[in-house]
């Protein structure tokens, strides 16, 4: 069955051109007024919203603020449509709980990406709980269910991460083929510093590290200027919140499969720094899981030389110099000596990487 989408824009011709770009793929309702989209929403309840922030009897911030209120649209993914290029406008709906913006006039492809990408993860939350049981009890090849079941929960746990922080699938994809690189070296460097078996299962569920972002607030998650000292706890608890989220998680699992331990690790502990400043725990050297203190340097590479929101991206040359002799924030003793003796051999290979996947993060202003 299609998915709904629920058009509410006061130009018709808005409203005809949206309905134009989406209705091969989904069924389009639309609504003329703010008035006339709580009158529908009444009736039918859509799978996403697009809307239009300036309306002249109820706007947009005002039908979001009431299905944010209201238990049965709270998990509505809406995408607002407007013509301003204003990031305080985007804040403003970002923060109450908009998942995205479009732009007028409207790009077909852009469009379509978005309202499919939000519309596959509000699918996957809907059936996340439904979909790892039935694996996990239907499967009768215990090296099949293995695959499938933890496929499942990576793919769908590490979109809800990028997805809630505006980060794209190449970052997840990227720390994964930073982290094989990292281990495959170490398993020729040090070969009694890690086995073949937990290296495999530290690519595997090096894409969860950030899971824990989702019980994050988008106030706090989303704000491109510098965070309060109550904020920045808040942003800290991904961690623990990524930990308890997967142990939750390892509940849903045949006693014989392969359990989320090394999940676990890498989402608490890969904030933390080899010299005990990190956090959540403040651990220190060794205390570290191997799992994390591999993600740690993958994560700190990937952040340096890519654009973000906030932040512009740090040249190949600068990335090395930040991690190698430190700039203040980050520090060389921040991470496992080891580990940073491997990446001296291997971060050529991930400059490869970062070209082949066209590396930059786009801006969001489409």
């Amino acid at each position: 069955m299609n998915n709904t989408v629920l058009i509410v824009d006061d130009m018709k011709i808005n409203i005809d051109s949206l309905s134009n770009i989406l209705r091969n793929d989904y069924s389009v309702m639309a609504a003329i007024s703010g008035t006339n989209a709580l009158k529908i929403l009444a009736r039918k309840k859509p799978d996403l919203v697009l809307l239009d922030i300036s309306m002249p009897d109820i706007d947009g911030f005002q039908v979001l603020k009431y299905m944010k209120e209201t238990p049965e649209f709270t998990n509505i993914p809406v995408i607002f449509v407007t013509s301003e290029h204003n990031e305080e406008i985007e804040e403003k709906g970002l923060a109450p709980g908009a998942v995205d913006y479009v732009k007028k006039p409207y790009n077909q492809a852009i469009v379509k990406a978005k309202v499919r990408n939000h519309l596959e993860l509000k699918n996957y939350r809907d059936n996340l709980e439904i979909l790892v049981s039935r694996r996990t009890q239907d499967l009768e090849n215990r090296t099949i269910q293995l695959a499938a079941s933890h496929e499942s929960i990576i793919m769908g746990m590490s979109l809800m991460s990028e997805s809630h922080d505006k980060i794209t699938g190449d970052h997840i994809e990227r720390i994964k083929k930073f982290t094989r690189i990292l281990t495959d070296k170490m398993l020729e460097m040090y070969p009694n510093a890690i086995s073949k078996e937990l290296a495999d299962l530290i690519v595997l569920y090096s894409p969860m590290h950030d899971v824990g972002k989702v019980a994050i607030p988008d106030a706090v998650l989303k704000k491109t200027g510098k965070l309060s000292p109550d904020e920045f706890s808040i942003m800290e608890s991904h961690t623990t919140e990524g930990a308890e989220l997967l142990r939750k998680t390892n509940q849903f699992l045949t006693k014989d499969s392969l359990d989320l331990k090394v999940a676990i690790e890498i989402a608490e502990c890969h904030h933390e720094k080899y010299n005990s400043t990190g956090y959540p725990n403040k651990l220190k050297g060794e205390e570290i899981p191997l799992s994390a203190r591999i993600v740690t340097i993958t994560d700190v590479y990937d952040a340096l030389r890519s654009r973000r929101p906030y932040k512009k991206e740090f040249s190949y040359e600068e990335t090395l110099d930040i991690i190698f002799n430190g700039d203040g924030r980050t520090n060389p003793e921040h991470f496992d000596p080891m580990i940073m003796d491997i990446l001296k051999k291997v971060h050529g290979s991930f400059e490869v990487i970062l070209n082949e996947s066209n590396r930059l993060i786009p801006e969001f202003d489409e």
